[in-house]
This record gives C-alpha cells, structure tokens and sequence, in this order.
C-alpha cells in the first residue's frame, strides 16, 4: 500500500512539473529597463516586450553575479510564467 501510494506522489509531481515547463514562456532580447534593484527587468524583443520579477530564490540567473548586476541593454533570455521569470540567461559581452 505504502510504494503504490508513494509511486502515485511520485507520478502527481512529475506531471505537475511537466505541465508547469509547458506552460512557460521564453523572450529572447535587451533588457530597457530594471526597477526595484534589479527585482524587475522590461525585456525587448522584436516582436514583444515583457516585464518579469525577480526573485532572489525562485529565480535562477546564469552569466551574472546576481540581481544587482543586471544592466539595461544586456541581451537576455529570460524563461517565464506568468510575471515571475523562472530563468534568465545573460549573454556574455564580447
């Protein structure tokens, strides 16, 4: 009773992880602006632009120190849902 039960936990959260992934967005652009030090950023696209939170926790960052140095005019790409970013990829300055 006890691994069938813990079997099904198991089965619940792997398909709620995945249904989250899937209803994630992506922007691939510059960031135009950064509020609140660095706890919110506007992202421009071509064709769109998003404002997204940051949270120090939720939040995963890749090519950056941290919030606080994150730029206006870095290019970005920045994973979401909803208008809290789930990841934001900085690119690396040449």
């Amino acid at each position: 009773m006890v691994k069938r039960l813990s079997g099904v936990v198991v089965a619940v959260l792997l398909a709620l992880s995945f249904a989250g992934s899937l209803l994630a967005d992506e922007i691939k652009g510059k960031i135009t602006k950064v509020g609140g030090e660095g706890r919110e950023i506007t992202v421009k696209s071509k064709d769109k632009e998003v404002t997204v939170k940051i949270s120090g926790s939720r939040t995963a960052l890749e090519g950056v120190s941290g919030r606080s140095a994150l730029k206006e005019g870095q290019s970005v790409t920045v994973d979401y849902s909803g208008d809290e970013a789930k990841k934001i990829t900085v690119k690396a300055t040449k």
